[in-house]
């Protein structure tokens, strides 16, 4: 049971004759129920910073307001201003790469949360004219409105899971005591956290609606490329059954059975290999290979595929062997999946580029690059060309059989034999687009060790 004592977290009934409170009230510390309730309610809204930096600074007597956010456990950070005569906004500050003009203000903001959690427990000094006029400026220069602020009301917000700021300005210094200050800032966690909460709910919404797409677009994908198998060995068999049927003829659809069930046996061992490599690590069969003569090789097997594409498969190797102690039947499927795909998306008469670079003296790395000409990776597939089952809207489009598996299986395959693989797609020449899938392997003098 709670000690009868203990310290309330908000008044909940009003003293007789008690007025609403303004900055100077607050600062004497009078009754706050007025505005404790006016707060509480804003976290009803579905989005509830906005509310509340507004009536935080309306109520309280302020010209502006500001609420900085830092979750560290996923490293989302957000702001929201409020500022008198305007509709209060929210941005959510993503890291970026340092350095870049998307960096600065999320090193401001965590600059400008770290301050004021140092200021309150007596340490530091809160430099907010210089991280705000940093933050909020426009054209390299404050917001007007800013330089209008002389004073600023810095409560810090360190909880679990989270670390924030709520910044009060106004032309003049106002005081809030310690006691309001330790309700603001209790209000101002929960509102967060709701916050973070509401994200998240969104967030997992729309994956569970992007799985259950990928989850119908695989098994109607799935569907065709089993049936259609199926249904030409079924065919086949009918035919075989015929009295009448020639040795030339049975040799072809027996042909036609074997080409068949070479598809089918490959798509589920495909599929096999996928959640293999999801679930656990097989040590790789690691021996010295030289790339040279395993990508001949893969060239001389495909010669029949690409004329029957009208394609031409450009070999670009060093004068020099490159030797690479990897597995080479993994290496061998990865390459042979992508020379396929290649081939898959590649305009008519046009070339497909298969290069090898020693780049040892430079970066220490092995580099294989596979590029093709064809219709453009759309942006919004790029960045998820890897995914599992996921397949572009052209190849839908377009009718290009597949499954979806192929590249999935190649970037798993590549990050067990310690490799990197990456993909652009860029215009070229006479309206068609420069697709290349890059990768990259440390050169290694002993077998690789998976963790």
């Amino acid at each position: 049971m709670a000690s009868e004592t203990s310290p309330l977290l908000f008044q909940a009934r009003p003293r007789e004759g008690a007025v609403p409170p303004t900055a100077s009230s607050i600062g004497d510390g009078r009754e706050t129920w007025p505005l404790v309730h006016a707060l509480a309610a804003t976290l009803n809204n579905p989005n509830p910073l906005p509310a509340l930096a507004e009536l935080l600074g309306t109520h309280l007597g302020f010209g502006a307001c500001l609420l900085l956010c830092h979750y560290p456990g996923t490293d989302d950070l957000m702001y929201t201003c409020w500022h008198r005569g305007t509709v209060p906004t929210s941005q959510s500050l993503s890291a970026a790469e340092s350095g870049s003009s998307l960096d600065w203000p999320h090193r401001v903001s965590l600059e400008l949360i770290q301050q004021t959690i140092e200021q309150s427990s007596g340490g530091g000094r809160l430099r907010w004219q210089k991280g705000l006029a940093a933050l909020l400026g426009e054209h390299d220069s404050p917001p007007p409105w800013l330089r209008t602020m002389a004073a600023c009301t810095a409560i810090a917000i360190d909880g679990a899971g989270l670390q924030g700021a709520m910044l009060l300005l106004g032309p003049s210094g106002s005081t809030i005591d310690p006691t309001a200050q330790a309700n603001l800032a209790s209000l101002g966690a929960i509102a967060f956290h709701q916050h973070y909460l509401q994200g998240q709910a969104v967030r997992h919404t729309e994956q569970l609606r992007y799985l259950n797409y990928l989850k119908e677009d695989f098994l109607s994908t799935l569907n065709h490329e089993l049936r259609t198998p199926l249904t030409s060995m079924m065919l086949a068999i009918r035919m075989l059954r015929r009295p009448d049927l020639t040795p030339e003829r049975a040799a072809m659809y027996l042909d036609i059975l074997e080409q068949q069930c070479s598809r089918e046996i490959n798509l589920v061992n495909d599929l096999l290999m996928l959640q293999t490599l999801e679930s656990k690590a097989a040590a790789p069969v690691c021996q010295s290979v030289d790339l040279g003569q395993l990508l001949s090789d893969l060239a001389a097997q495909s010669t029949e595929t690409f004329q029957q594409a009208q394609l031409t498969l450009d070999l670009q190797l060093p004068f020099t062997p490159v030797m690479l102690c990897t597995d080479p039947e993994r290496l061998t499927k990865v390459l042979r999946e992508l020379v396929s795909n290649a081939c898959k998306y590649s305009a008519h008469q046009t070339t497909v580029t298969l290069a090898l670079a020693d780049n040892q003296a430079q970066n220490g790395l092995v580099t294989l690059q596979i590029s093709n000409l064809g219709a453009a990776i759309e942006a919004d597939d790029l960045p998820h060309i890897f995914d599992k089952f996921r397949r572009g809207h052209s190849a839908t489009k377009d009718g290009i059989a597949g499954t979806g598996t192929g590249l999935a299986l190649v970037r798993g395959l590549v990050e067990r034999l310690g490799g990197t693989i990456r993909v652009s797609s860029q215009p070229s020449q006479a309206q068609l687009w420069q697709t290349c899938f890059t990768l990259e392997f440390a050169h290694q003098t002993k077998p690789i060790h998976n963790s």
